[in-house]
């Protein structure tokens, strides 16, 4: 997809010089009032411009958060988890009952030698602090295109995600043209002047490390050491290659299923090819809908869905139990079990079509994209096409900060960890990403997306890299250990 001009690109380029400087200024202008908040953080907004292309205009406020150290603090260590959306509020270690168990852990540890520092995305701050962004129309589903069966449907999905989004512009007031990773990237670097750091010592998840990105290009100077975790690839300027790179992803995904029910004999699927089974469902459905319960049926959108929502390891055995079930004559688990998400009234939707889908293909170009992704990975992994757009379709007009290649030199060593089971941010994309930072280590592991708290081995080199600039030796890979315990 064509993303920018070369003139755009190249004002980018001048403005990362240039703002650098603003940053400072800022930080120094607007310095942090930290204040109790209960849950042990201490908290404080910085005042930051809303465009940083325009650093005299309209000001905004992001909420920041700190576990002060409990040992000798050998500094700050500033934390992006991901999302889009809120960080802070999973440092409170007892308010997030879908965090990781194992998330408090990693805080004791990384707290025992850092200020450990969340700051949140404009408009995606925790509800406590007031700046909470709610927009009154809420978004469709993100599997609402897999759902769809005719263009109207196609068209439906686009009117709710454009209502969406116009009633998040209302919201969202004059901050609405500051909504990019690149914005947020000069916030992390007013943070970080804000804190009296020379060099940042930075850890993302997820889209936390989209930020990262957007970091190295205008900041390299600034980088003391740098963890991304499940990384987003925000490099691809064309739609299509990114898409392929998910639909191959979530084709090798179904083998890894496949392979995963034939080793487990507590799988629904033991003792059959959990591939096959899926094939023969599929050709079920686009025979005649499924029979489900109360008289209910599965059609192909409804199949798909919740396919996609069960590729994910932790969904594995609720994934092959419908399958089972589907193919003994009762799909009703992909209507509930495996139901699809609703949609919410967050403003993360409308943040990440800014800065990965500013603009969209056309449905009948679409079509021709899905066609090429059918042949590539036919059985499963063309279905990421659709899920992935889902997200975007219909929204228009919003700020933008559109994908490109990474242009990064002369950066201190990056550890980059890649889990051959992430299927979320996919482990092509992210290998991608790292082979454009000529400083980078990569760790492979066997688990899937955001593992850091959960992999012991992981979470012990990269402790070891944030406290003392250790890197894992070269092609060193630690084992599964999260997928040893699904199910269990």
């Amino acid at each position: 997809m064509d993303r920018r001009t070369l003139i755009a690109l190249c004002l980018a380029a001048c403005l990362a010089v240039s703002l650098g400087g603003i940053a400072l200024a800022s930080a120094q202008a607007y310095r942090l009032t930290w204040k109790e908040c209960s849950d042990g953080l201490r908290c404080a907004e910085l005042v930051v411009p809303v465009d940083w292309a325009d650093p005299g205009g309209p000001k905004t406020s992001v909420h920041v958060a700190k576990l002060p150290a409990t040992g000798k603090s050998i500094g700050s260590l500033i934390v992006n988890f991901g999302g889009p959306g809120t960080s802070t509020s999973l440092l409170r270690r007892k308010s997030q009952p879908d965090a990781p168990a194992e998330l408090p852990k990693l805080l004791d540890e990384l707290q025992s030698s850092f200020d450990v520092i969340a700051i949140d995305p404009r408009g995606m701050s925790e509800p406590a602090s007031g700046k909470r962004m709610s927009c009154a129309e809420p978004e469709p589903s993100i599997f609402g295109l897999l759902l769809a069966r005719t263009k109207q449907d196609w068209d439906a999905h686009a009117t709710k995600n454009a209502a969406h989004q116009a009633s998040c512009r209302i919201a969202a007031k004059s901050a609405w043209r500051g909504m990019t990773a690149w914005n947020v990237a000069h916030d992390i670097d007013a943070l970080r002047a804000a804190l009296g750091q020379d060099k940042i010592i930075y850890a993302g998840n997820s889209y936390g490390t989209v930020y990262a990105q957007a970091y190295l290009e205008l900041f390299p100077q600034r980088v003391g050491r740098m963890y991304f975790d499940g990384t987003a690839d925000h490099t691809q300027q064309e739609l299509e290659p990114w898409l392929r790179n998910y639909a191959q992803t979530q084709e090798r995904h179904l083998t890894r299923f496949r392979d995963w029910c034939a080793r487990r004999t507590d799988c629904a699927l033991h003792g059959t090819d959990a591939g096959k089974a899926w094939d023969e469902l599929v050709a079920r459905v686009r025979r005649a809908p499924l029979p489900a319960s109360a008289g209910r049926t599965v059609h192909e959108g409804q199949l798909y869905a919740g396919a996609v929502k069960g590729m994910n390891p932790a969904f594995w055995p609720q994934l092959a139990t419908a399958i089972r079930k589907a193919l003994d004559g009762d799909a009703t688990d992909f209507l509930e079990k495996l139901r699809p998400d609703e949609g919410g009234s967050s403003v993360s939707q409308d943040s990440l079509c800014n800065d990965f889908m500013p603009k969209l293909p056309t449905y009948k170009e679409f079509q021709g994209i899905e066609a090429g992704l059918r042949e590539i990975a036919p059985r499963f992994g063309w279905l990421e096409g659709r899920f992935e757009l889902g997200r975007c379709w219909g929204r228009s007009g919003g700020a933008s900060w559109a994908p490109h290649p990474l242009r990064v030199k002369d950066t201190p060593p990056i550890l980059f960890a890649i889990g051959e089971l992430d299927n979320n941010t996919n482990y092509r994309g992210q290998a991608h990403v790292a082979e454009q930072i000529p400083s980078a280590r990569v760790l492979w592991h066997g688990d899937g997306h955001a593992s850091w708290a959960r992999n012991n081995c992981l979470r012990r080199h990269v402790n070891a890299y944030l406290t003392t600039g250790e890197l894992p030796a070269p092609g060193t890979r630690c084992p599964a250990e999260i997928i040893q315990k699904v199910g269990k």
